[in-house]
């Protein structure tokens, strides 16, 4: 009998130590957790408007810069800090980086709103800054499931697709269906090209070297002011775009390409 409980009391030990432990010396929920991902709720940044902006050169680092404009280790670069942004010069080129506020806009739509308002001169604007028609039913219906006016208050506002055709679940033949665009696409209009796969929506002024920028509620101006080709230019803008959001919106930003 002694020998049968042996076996036994050295397995439940084993078991014992390979429980996680419950110090909490990382802050990682108890040590139950991936370190990293407890810090985190997932896309907990991608919608966040509740703090401002670090300075917009802190999110990239001046060896990418040597790396994306092929420099040497011995050309000198200096970082300015403005009230509108953040410049890295060396010789006679500039690249400067700024957002469009101190902080994310409210929502998406704030954000193409500005966006389309700025750049894309004569596009119909899909939202319509004014105060909406009171809610179907009231006075107070917030959490009531009543919320949603019946229409815009200009009634400009397209609806949006929410039959099941455009149900974003798996399908039964494990095929997603594509889900409602949330902004519109950009078009060439004015003196700006639109650059297609970059952000939400994306375009280019060719005079000013600008890439603008609109990716969910934030907006990015990346001005690249070298000797380069304008084809090569408009590339390292759009290259330092991704590297930015990468680093605003976290991990769960897809960059151009992938």
């Amino acid at each position: 009998m002694k020998n049968s409980i042996l076996p036994l009391s050295l397995a439940l030990l084993a078991l014992a130590s390979c429980r996680p432990s419950t110090q909490d010396d990382a802050n990682d929920a108890g040590g139950t957790a991936n370190a990293k991902l407890a810090r985190e709720v997932v896309g907990v940044r991608m919608l966040s408007n509740d703090a401002n902006y670090d300075e917009p050169c802190n999110y990239l680092a001046e060896e990418f810069i040597r790396n994306t404009f092929k420099l040497g280790a011995t050309t000198e670069m200096e970082k300015v800090d403005g009230p509108r942004g953040c410049t890295f010069s060396w010789e006679n080129n500039q690249v400067t980086v700024s957002f469009g506020s101190v902080k994310p806009y409210p929502s998406i739509y704030h954000a193409e709103y500005v966006f389309n308002k700025l750049y894309q001169p004569g596009v119909k604007q899909p939202m319509a800054m004014a105060d909406e028609k009171p809610a179907l039913s009231g006075p107070e219906p917030e959490g009531t499931a009543a919320e949603q006016p019946a229409e815009s208050a200009t009634g400009t506002i397209a609806k949006r697709d929410t039959s099941a055709a455009n149900d974003t679940a798996t399908t039964v033949s494990r095929v997603t269906a594509a889900a409602t665009k949330l902004t519109t696409p950009a078009a060439s209009t004015g003196r700006f090209l639109a650059y297609p796969g970059l952000g939400d929506k994306a375009v280019w002024d060719p005079s000013a070297r600008v890439m603008h920028v609109l990716l969910n509620n934030h907006i990015l101006n990346v001005q690249v002011k070298s000797n380069a080709k304008p084809a090569q230019a408009q590339a390292q803008a759009a290259i330092l775009s991704n590297v930015i959001f990468n680093e605003v919106v976290g991990e769960h930003f897809t960059e151009v390409g992938r």
